[in-house]
Parts: structure tokens; C-alpha cells; sequence
């Protein structure tokens, strides 16, 4: 796994070298910022309109990185931190992610597309059990879009999630496999067949693998 990331890793500094030589574009910076509140209903007393009480707020900050290093070649980082609060009950918990992904048109016809994830969630209670909840969503999708010919794409794709789990009972893996096939007829309209696959494999113990289509 380790030496998986390493080559990819060096792939992604090498793309920029191999492809058409141009005037390489600044990089672009977005910064968000996001927070809600939640609330519910309290139940009216007699003769007493229906009040809400605020019961969670969140907050998010989203930073995004995105870098034309030529025409054919795109490349994006994404980065948040969230965090949502209960304030009448458990369930508090904060995340921060990762997401670097390309887009590479190596021809006319064949594009490109990659991306990774490397999400951390961390709770601020114990399971029921008295074990952590906190666990780490590692994930991989990439998919090639094929123009055989001009009206014809064909789109195979995959995507794998490892969900890392301090409590190894919950920890699993999903795999989804899938492939698009879409024909314009004519402008604006297309017909096409998806097909989608994924296989779960839990990788703790005491809980059976599963296979869903």
C-alpha cells in the first residue's frame, strides 16, 4: 500500500514535465466559509405558539487550490475542516480532509481523470461500548472517458474506500466498479446504459464480508 502511494505520489510531480510544453497559468485560491445552525421544535404549552430551540451549529472552511499547468493537464486540491456540535445531546465531531485530484486529456479522444481522499474524523465521546469512534476514510476513484468515435463515449471507472477504524471490528473496505456507455442521437439528446458494481470486505473479525450488484 505504501509503495502504491509512493508511485503515485511521484506521478503526480512528473505529469506536469511530460506533457505539451506551455506557458504554465497562476495557480487560483478559493476560500469558503460555511456554518448553520440546527434546531427543533419544542412542544407548546396551551394557548403558547411553537418555539425552536437551537440544538447544533456547524462550521466549515473549505480551501481549494487549482493549477492549468497546460491545456490538456488540470490539477486541484481540496482541503476542509469541519466541525459540528450537539448541544443537547452526544455525537459532537470534527473532520479534516484532503483531496488532490487531476484531469489529463492525453488525446482527442481519451481523458483522463483521478482523485484522492484522506478524510480523519474524530468524535468527542466514546462509543456505547466504550471504544473510540474515530476512524480515517481513505479513498481512490479514477475513471477514463473513451470517444471511439465522436458521438460514442464509453466510461469504465473504479473506486476504492478503505474506512480505517480504531475499533478493528468496524473497519472495512469498498470497491465499486462501473461503466458508462452514452450515444448523442442528436443536440441535446443521448441515450446510454450505466452499470455498477461494488464488493464490501470487512476487515475486522467478527463481521462477514458482503457482495452487493
Amino acid at each position: 500500500m505504501k509503495k502504491c502511494i509512493l508511485v503515485i505520489t511521484i506521478l503526480l510531480f512528473l505529469l506536469p514535465l511530460i506533457c505539451t510544453a506551455q506557458e504554465i497559468k497562476l495557480p487560483v485560491f478559493s476560500l469558503r466559509y460555511d456554518s448553520g445552525l440546527g434546531s427543533e421544535e419544542i412542544e407548546p404549552e396551551e394557548d403558547e405558539e411553537e418555539e425552536l430551540d437551537p440544538s447544533s451549529q456547524r462550521h466549515k472552511v473549505t480551501l481549494r487550490i487549482k493549477e492549468e499547468w497546460s491545456d490538456e493537464l488540470t490539477t486541484n486540491l481540496y482541503t476542509a475542516v469541519f466541525r459540528k456540535e450537539y448541544f443537547h445531546q452526544s455525537g459532537s465531531y470534527s473532520y479534516f480532509y484532503l483531496n488532490p485530484d487531476i484531469a489529463w486529456e492525453i488525446t482527442d479522444r481519451i481523458k483522463w481523470y483521478t482523485g484522492f481522499r484522506s478524510k480523519f474524523i474524530f468524535y468527542d465521546e466514546l462509543d456505547s461500548n466504550g471504544n473510540p469512534k474515530d476512524y480515517t476514510s481513505l479513498l481512490a476513484k479514477t475513471y477514463i472517458t473513451f470517444k471511439p468515435v465522436d458521438k460514442l463515449k464509453i466510461i469504465p471507472s473504479f473506486q476504492g474506500v478503505f474506512d480505517l477504524h480504531q475499533n478493528q471490528e468496524q473497519t472495512q473496505t469498498t470497491n465499486i466498479f462501473g461503466l458508462s456507455i452514452a450515444y448523442t442521437i442528436k443536440d441535446n439528446v443521448q441515450v446510454g446504459r450505466r452499470y455498477r458494481g461494488s464488493l464490501r470486505s470487512s476487515l475486522g473479525e467478527h463481521s462477514p464480508d458482503a457482495l452487493q450488484q
